[in-house]
């Protein structure tokens, strides 16, 4: 390993860019043309890499081949060329061909690239399509080259998880339509596939409910301390979806209930109890003092059916986040079973933060877990399925190191860094179905503080969802990684200069 990762950093001093040549696994021997595994800076890490003898020179002038079906892969690969100033011609002599094939192996989200006198990348869907370009993205250089040489290989690649996930808090302090496009496509580059929106909460409501209007014209005005208040219209969200569905990026929306719904009483007033006192909106940091009248079933249960209805009419995610977290009420799980029986009457399946595990949930209900020593056992023998988002391993709003300023230490305090994300082994927890780091935006109130915690953490939570256990090492994982910085940079993502990838 020693003598693999000198190779690697040699090649990287010698300026490689983020294309390496690479054998079939991070742990893997030499290949015929005497490269190594951990030279290809792929993240996640795929499956199956057989390298070749040989490279193929790309020129600036390709033609592509793409099969009926690929609306997203195909628009995605012409976004790739355009980027590189790479233009198409058929009658170019290098062919770039999007194949659809009937390979049950592949699943719904695998795919195979060969790179041999010409590259073909085949997958079961276009979502599989869609994901072996942006293989393809890391392989080529970041910026625009007279040639683009590419290793002669065959990859054949498909995701450890369905769910893949990146949830962002806009509800304390808000994030821009702008930003949360370019987190979807940077999301996307790295094969996450779930944008988790926490939309309301104590200090703000940031989803238009017309039903509701005051939701955002008192709660849509109120932020932290010190935090970007705004909300989203509906023609908004209905913009965000396409444009995250283009990019096989599913949003799903959390309205947190039955507490954390000080926006929401700061607006109607009625939804609190009568010996409610605090009725005006908030921007502190202390949270579980604000609920929803429980004992007022009628006004309660309208107000969360009337606001669930038309969440299900602006997002198609089969899944709707309930939040339920940090409440004590006697009521407590009557509500959260009551909640998530509306949200099946609706048509979809609810999630909530694992206490909602309390409650006489349908197994089908989906639990987060956040808090690292809940005992989750009993939901599980209930039959109940996990996101997983442990906040040790997984709450970015933590410090990429100890004592990072303007970050949260409450669940650990060395904070969050990078190394600690990666030590995260989601094989050893049973029932799940993915990964999802959070960021919680108290501490974060401008776009460049959210790059600085999400990257490149968000990179290990793609790893950690997509990569087979055996194929995941952290050392790898780092010049793997380094090799990617120019992408990062292209893309203008502000991220931390984490000092084990020498980025400080």
């Amino acid at each position: 390993m020693k003598l693999l990762l000198a190779t690697v950093a040699a090649c990287l001093l010698a300026g490689c860019g983020s294309h390496m040549d690479q054998s079939t696994s991070p742990n893997s021997g030499a290949s015929a043309d005497g490269t190594t595994a951990s030279q290809l800076a792929l993240v996640p890490y795929p499956d199956d890499v057989t390298p070749m003898p040989g490279t193929l020179e790309l020129t600036k002038v390709v033609h592509v081949e793409a099969a009926d079906g690929t609306e997203t892969s195909a628009p995605a690969l012409n976004r790739l060329l355009k980027a590189l100033d790479i233009t198409r011609d058929s009658s170019a002599h290098t062919q770039i061909q999007l194949y659809l094939v009937d390979e049950p192996a592949l699943g719904d989200e695998g795919y195979r690239l060969d790179i041999d006198q010409q590259i073909v990348l085949s997958a079961n869907t276009d979502a599989g399509l869609f994901y072996a370009v942006q293989t393809l993205s890391q392989l080529l250089p970041a910026n625009v080259q007279a040639s683009y040489p590419l290793p002669n290989l065959s990859i054949t690649d498909s995701p450890s998880y369905s769910w893949r996930g990146n949830m962002l808090d806009v509800a304390r302090s808000f994030f821009s339509v702008e930003y949360l496009k370019q987190h979807i496509d940077r999301m996307a580059r790295f094969k996450l596939n779930r944008l988790h929106l926490h939309l309301s909460d104590d200090q703000g409501w940031r989803v238009e409910i017309e039903g509701y209007p005051k939701l955002t014209e008192i709660g849509g005005a109120s932020a932290v301390k010190g935090g970007r208040s705004g909300f989203y219209t509906q023609d908004d969200i209905r913009e965000l979806v396409r444009y995250a569905k283009a990019r096989h990026v599913t949003l799903v929306p959390e309205i947190d209930l039955p507490g954390h719904t000080q926006a929401a009483i700061a607006s109607y007033n009625e939804l609190a109890c009568d010996d409610v006192t605090n009725l005006a909106p908030y921007s502190g940091l202390e949270v579980g003092f604000s609920k929803l009248c429980l004992t007022d079933r009628e006004t309660t249960y309208t107000f969360v059916k009337d606001v669930l209805t038309e969440i299900v009419k602006l997002f198609p995610s089969e899944y709707i986040h309930i939040g339920g977290d940090e409440i004590k009420d006697p009521l407590y799980p009557e509500f959260i079973a009551r909640a998530t029986r509306i949200v099946d009457q609706l048509g979809r399946t609810a999630i909530a933060w694992e206490e909602g595990s309390v409650a006489d949930n349908d197994p089908d209900v989906l639990l987060q877990l956040w808090n690292d020593e809940y005992d989750i056992q009993p939901a599980l023998d209930r039959g109940h399925q996990l996101i997983l988002s442990p906040c040790s391993y997984a709450y970015f709003d933590h410090g990429n190191y100890q004592g990072q300023p303007n970050t949260y230490d409450w669940c650990r305090k060395e904070g969050v860094p990078l190394e600690r994300a990666y030590q995260l082994k989601p094989e050893d927890f049973e029932q799940i179905v993915g990964v999802e780091s959070a960021m919680w935006s108290e501490l974060v109130h401008t776009d460049a503080a959210a790059d600085n915690r999400l990257w490149p953490r968000v990179a290990v939570t793609a790893e950690l969802g997509w990569s087979r256990a055996d194929d995941r090492d952290y050392q790898a994982f780092l010049q793997r990684l380094n090799a990617l910085r120019p992408m990062l940079d292209a893309m203008g993502i502000e991220y931390y200069r984490e000092p084990q990838l020498n980025w400080d």
